[in-house]
């Protein structure tokens, strides 16, 4: 949704004004009317919605380090160890 090359804060009023990255164009497609449908009750009836979207999901191949990986791996591991005798509390890192 935002420009290629546009600065690490992106502002949501750049979102769609250049063309897609090719490697994200589905992503970007696809969160746009999740984008809008989140904004548009917000400016009509005064509310605060906002559409969250775990941009990064997990898999075999993702990265479970305590410290160092996405956000649900992250916290697949911590409720994983939760689960053993040893350990029954959920770190919040």
């Amino acid at each position: 949704m935002y420009p290629r090359m546009a600065p690490p804060a992106h502002a949501r009023s750049s979102c769609l004004l250049t063309p897609l990255e090719k490697t994200n164009e589905a992503y970007a497609l696809a969160r746009s009317p999740a984008e809008t449908a989140s904004s548009q009750p917000s400016w009509q009836y005064g509310t605060d919605y906002i559409s969250v979207m775990p941009t990064n999901l997990y898999g075999p191949n993702d990265n479970y380090h305590p410290t160092h990986s996405h956000v649900l791996p992250a916290l697949i591991r911590r409720f994983h160890e939760a689960k053993e005798p040893a350990n029954p509390v959920v770190n919040a890192g």
